[in-house]
């Protein structure tokens, strides 16, 4: 067989070629007697139908068999001798007739992986968001802890404000027709489920004081006789109850599990927040170096390696959709969304080749013991055992998908440890141009 190999632009290959006479011939005669064997002619025993015979019953099927079994022998002979990656279906034309007394020629075009050489991928600047926690947000923290600990006391010496629970008398007419009647019950004044809009009238009250006025209940109140109408009410508050949010001391900071009191709790609150930080801007980082890469070494990638990451992109969408409950189905995309998506795919695919050039470039390799770190890692965070995510990994057959996605991680980190780090603050203008014209916005 002779195959001519020619370059259709950067990522495009188109295969030319001719099957002898004597390889054609020997694959027609063998089909031709596999199907004589099988065959149920009238006026012949089973596998005494003469050649010319079934050339005429089965010819043009048995020729078209013959010409796909070719086609897709040489096609995968060629790949092992010439050594290319394709991304795209084969594309089949030119295809000549199957014969046996002469050639049988075809040409396929076909969309390969294309072969880089970058120019540069250390000591580039890339931006390493910095990692502060400031004052303002670590009280913030402090608040949402303590109002954990918050609870529920009864209030005496003042009215009812916004975010009391308030057990009231309440009654509920539409003219003269009681659509309610409640002799004590709780509700709240923040976000009421039941009787929402109630505590427009109840909110300014004293214990023992009585109020009457007309009340628009909301829509979604789930007493059903009175959501979304406006009627008139009476209420009478029983009793308020508030939330009680102790103060922060240091016995309480013990109490709460956190070593050396109010200090040692800042400070482990503070340490939390910047180790989740630290993860989103190593994260950001990453996708910083590697848009810096793609600019410093353009190259192009076939629009069917764009795609297969577009069709990733969309499943994980629906994934995380199904995981909060919603209908994967149902999702669509406006043209907005998808240009978006396809942006952040053409991303991806040069990202991935870059690391692959550089994984191999470097000899970069992930061993069993950054396997092993990594199942241990991920049993940490779902509370399972090493050997139940291990088996997870090995039942979907994962384990080649997991170790390509630390090589990815593992080749960008050693960019990184080679890359010339500058901080927001400091980030020079070419490199803030970079970042803010070319990273793909957020998808909706």
């Amino acid at each position: 067989m002779r195959v001519d190999v020619i370059a259709v632009g950067s990522y495009q290959k188109r295969l030319e070629f001719a099957v002898p006479p004597d390889r054609v011939k020997e694959e027609l005669d063998t089909a031709f007697r596999d199907v004589a064997k099988r065959a149920r002619i009238p006026g012949f025993r089973q596998g005494k139908a003469p050649r010319a015979v079934l050339e005429m019953r089965f010819g043009p099927g048995i020729r078209a068999d013959v010409a796909q079994n070719i086609i897709q022998k040489s096609y995968e002979q060629a790949l092992g001798e010439h050594k290319f990656e394709p991304v795209s279906r084969p594309q089949i034309s030119d295809r000549g007739e199957v014969e046996g007394t002469e050639e049988f020629r075809f040409t396929i075009t076909v969309d390969v992986k294309p072969t880089i050489d970058l120019r540069a991928y250390t000591g580039l600047e890339v931006v390493y968001p910095q990692v502060e926690v400031q004052a303002d947000e670590l009280d913030q923290v402090v608040k949402q802890r303590l109002e954990g600990q918050a609870k529920l006391t009864e209030v005496k010496d003042r009215p009812v404000k916004s975010g009391d629970m308030v057990i009231v008398e309440l009654t509920a007419k539409e003219g003269d027709k009681v659509l309610a009647n409640e002799p004590g019950t709780m509700i709240r004044t923040e976000g009421d489920p039941y009787y929402a809009g109630a505590e427009e009238l109840i909110i300014g009250l004293s214990v023992g004081e009585e109020k009457a006025g007309s009340v628009a209940f909301k829509a979604d109140a789930r007493v059903e006789d009175i959501a979304g109408k406006t009627l008139d009410v009476t209420v009478k508050v029983v009793s308020i109850q508030a939330n009680e949010i102790p103060e922060l001391t240091d016995a309480l900071a013990t109490e709460m599990g956190y070593e050396g009191g109010v200090d040692g709790m800042k400070a482990a609150l503070s340490g939390k927040i910047s180790e989740q930080r630290e993860g989103n801007a190593r994260n950001q980082a990453r996708a910083n170096l590697l848009q810096v890469l793609i600019n410093a070494n353009p190259f192009e990638v076939p629009a069917t390696m764009i795609d297969q990451h577009l069709q990733m992109l969309i499943e994980e969408l629906k994934l995380q959709a199904a995981y909060r409950g919603r209908d994967p189905r149902q999702m669509t995309f406006s043209q907005d969304q998808l240009a978006d998506l396809r942006m952040r795919a053409d991303f991806a695919a040069k990202g991935g080749m870059i690391l692959d050039y550089v994984s191999k470039k470097e000899t970069l390799a992930v061993t069993d013991e950054d396997l092993e770190k990594k199942y241990l890692e991920l049993a940490d965070q779902r509370g399972q055992t090493v050997e139940a995510i291990k088996g997870y990994f090995i039942k979907d057959n994962a384990v080649e998908e997991l170790r390509a996605r630390l090589l990815e991680e593992k080749t960008l980190d050693w960019l990184l440890e080679r890359a010339k780090i500058v901080t927001d603050a400091a980030k020079s203008d070419a490199v803030a141009a970079v970042i803010d014209a070319t990273t793909p916005p957020a998808a909706e």
